[in-house]
């Protein structure tokens, strides 16, 4: 199949594959999500500084 062919296709060019659909329920990485919660927790969200709209 060339570049043509694909431009016109109507169907996208990427096949999902649905066999990891069962790791959509796991927790993953548990413990790194832990720790970036407790880090949250601890010290918070950065402050975010808004500069003034310019006329």
């Amino acid at each position: 199949m060339n570049i043509e062919e694909l431009n016109k296709r109507k169907a996208p060019v990427v096949v999902i594959d649905n066999s990891l659909e069962k790791y959509k329920e796991l927790p993953l990485f548990q413990d790194k999500v832990d720790d970036a919660n407790e880090m949250l927790r601890k010290v918070g969200l950065p402050k975010v500084k808004r500069l003034p709209i310019a006329k």
